[in-house]
C-alpha cells in the first residue's frame, strides 16, 4: 500500500467530499460542454480532436480545462476557449456545464466538480492488454478496488475516486472493442463511431490552424525516413527497467540510412534515458501529439501500446519490440487476446533481431509487412470506419442522447 501514501492529503480534506456532494445540485447547461485529457496537463488524443469539432459548432460552449496555464494562452491564441482549472471561472464553468468529455478520466477535467453532470469517456485507446475491471493482477489497485472487500479497497476507493466513475456514454472503434469496454467500464451505453483522433490521419489536413506546436517536430525532420518508438509503461518496475537498445549502434545506422528515430514514452515510463545527445535520435517530449506526426512516419515500433490498432490505418508496417513478453503478462497484464493472432508485424525479442529488422526495413520495406498474422483483418476488426468523420459520429451520439 506504500503507493497510495501519495494520496493520503485527500483525505486530509473532508471538504472535497462535501463539494462533490453539493456539485449534485448545481443548476447546469445542457449547452455548456467541457474537455480535458489525460492528467490535465496536455492538449492531445480524443478529447483534443472532438473538442476542436466542437468548438465549430456555435450551438454548444465547447471549454477546454486543464491544469496548464501555458497552455490556456496558448489555446486562446487560437481563438479557443479554455481556463485554467483551479481559476474562478474554471471552477464556474465546471460547475455549470451538463456535459464532461474526457478520454481517460474524470480527474482530466475536475472530478469533485463532475457530480450531477453527464459523464462521456472518449478511453484513448483500443485495448490489447487489460484494462479496469477486466485486470487480474491481485496487486493492482483496479483489481483491489473492484475485486476485493475489506479496508484495501476502500482506501483505494476513497483515495482515487475517479478511477471508479462508470461514464454515463462511451465510444469505440470496433463491436470488438465495444464489448471489451462493456466489460472493463460498466457502461451501458456505448457506440461505435471510432475514435476523434483518427481523424487526421485519414485527412491531415484537419485542423491546421490548431496545429503549431506539431508543425514544428514535423518540419524538424530533415531526413528521408522517420521511425516511431512508442512503447508501453510496465505498473510495476517503471522506475527499475531500462530499454535494452544499444543507443550508440542505433544511431548510426539511422545516420547511415538518412533516418531519424523519434520516441514517444507514455507518460508514466521512464525506461528510456538517453546518456547523451544524438543525432537522429529525438525523445518527444510529453505534450507531443503523435497523430500529426502519422503522415511522416515510415515504421512504427511498439511493444504492447494500443497505438497499433490506429497506426494500421496508415497501411505502413509495425514492428513489435517485445523483450519482455512473458514477464509483461505474468506480472503487469494479461491480455485480451493471444498476443500473436492481432499483433500483425514481426516480433523481436532482443536488440540483436531489432538491429536486423530495421534494417531489412531500410532494404526492403514491405516485407515488414509479410508476416503470420493477417494485417487488414486486424485493421478492420479494430477499426470499423476508415474515414475522417469519427468526430463527426461522435458529437451526434453524444447530442441524441442529452
Amino acid at each position: 500500500m506504500k503507493r497510495y501514501i501519495k494520496y493520503l492529503p485527500k483525505l486530509a480534506s473532508p471538504l472535497l467530499f462535501v463539494i462533490y456532494c453539493f456539485a449534485y445540485f448545481f443548476p447546469r447547461n445542457q449547452k455548456i460542454w467541457v474537455f480535458g485529457s489525460g492528467v490535465g496537463l496536455n492538449f492531445s488524443d480524443n478529447a483534443k480532436y472532438l473538442f476542436l469539432y466542437c468548438s465549430k459548432h456555435k450551438e454548444i460552449d465547447s471549454v477546454w480545462i486543464t491544469r496548464n496555464k501555458d497552455l490556456v494562452n496558448r489555446l486562446r491564441s487560437y481563438g479557443l476557449n479554455s481556463y485554467y482549472k483551479f481559476s474562478f471561472m474554471g471552477i464556474w464553468i465546471c460547475l455549470r456545464s451538463k456535459v464532461y468529455i474526457y478520454d481517460s478520466r474524470t480527474g482530466s477535467i475536475n472530478h469533485w466538480l463532475s457530480s450531477g453532470a453527464i459523464k462521456i469517456n472518449l478511453w484513448h485507446g483500443s485495448p490489447l492488454k487489460t484494462i479496469d475491471r477486466d485486470i487480474k493482477v491481485k496487486h493492482n489497485a483496479f483489481y483491489i478496488g473492484n475485486h476485493t472487500w475489506g479496508y484495501k479497497r476502500f482506501l483505494v476507493r476513497m483515495l482515487m475516486p475517479q478511477w471508479f466513475v462508470v461514464a454515463d456514454l462511451m465510444i469505440a472503434t470496433s463491436d470488438k472493442v465495444k464489448g471489451y469496454f462493456s466489460s472493463a467500464f460498466g457502461s451501458k451505453k456505448i457506440e461505435v463511431t471510432g475514435y476523434p483522433r483518427n481523424d487526421i490521419i485519414i485527412d491531415n489536413s484537419l485542423y491546421l490552424k490548431y496545429m503549431s506546436f506539431e508543425k514544428k517536430i514535423i518540419d524538424s525532420l530533415k531526413t528521408n525516413k522517420s521511425i516511431l518508438y512508442v512503447p508501453t509503461f510496465r505498473d510495476g518496475d517503471r522506475y527499475d527497467r531500462e530499454t535494452p537498445i544499444d543507443w550508440d549502434k542505433l544511431n548510426k545506422m539511422m545516420k547511415e540510412n538518412d533516418c531519424t528515430f523519434l520516441i514517444k514514452l507514455h507518460r508514466h515510463d521512464y525506461s528510456v534515458v538517453l546518456k547523451k545527445k544524438y543525432s537522429n535520435i529525438i525523445v518527444l517530449d510529453n505534450e507531443s501529439d503523435m497523430y500529426p506526426l502519422f503522415s511522416k512516419i515510415d515504421l512504427l515500433i511498439t511493444d504492447y501500446s494500443s497505438i497499433y490498432f490506429d497506426f494500421l490505418l496508415t497501411n505502413k508496417p509495425v514492428l513489435f519490440y517485445a523483450y519482455d513478453k512473458e514477464k509483461y503478462i505474468t506480472k503487469h497484464r494479461s491480455m485480451y487476446d493471444n498476443y500473436d493472432d492481432v499483433t500483425p508485424g514481426f516480433k523481436v525479442y532482443n536488440y540483436e533481431q531489432l538491429h536486423s529488422k530495421i534494417y531489412q526495413f531500410f532494404t526492403s520495406p514491405l516485407t515488414l509487412k509479410d508476416s503470420e498474422t493477417d494485417y487488414e483483418k486486424v485493421k478492420n476488426l479494430y477499426n470499423k470506419y476508415s474515414d475522417s468523420k469519427s468526430a463527426s459520429r461522435a458529437f451526434d451520439f453524444i447530442k441524441s442522447n442529452l
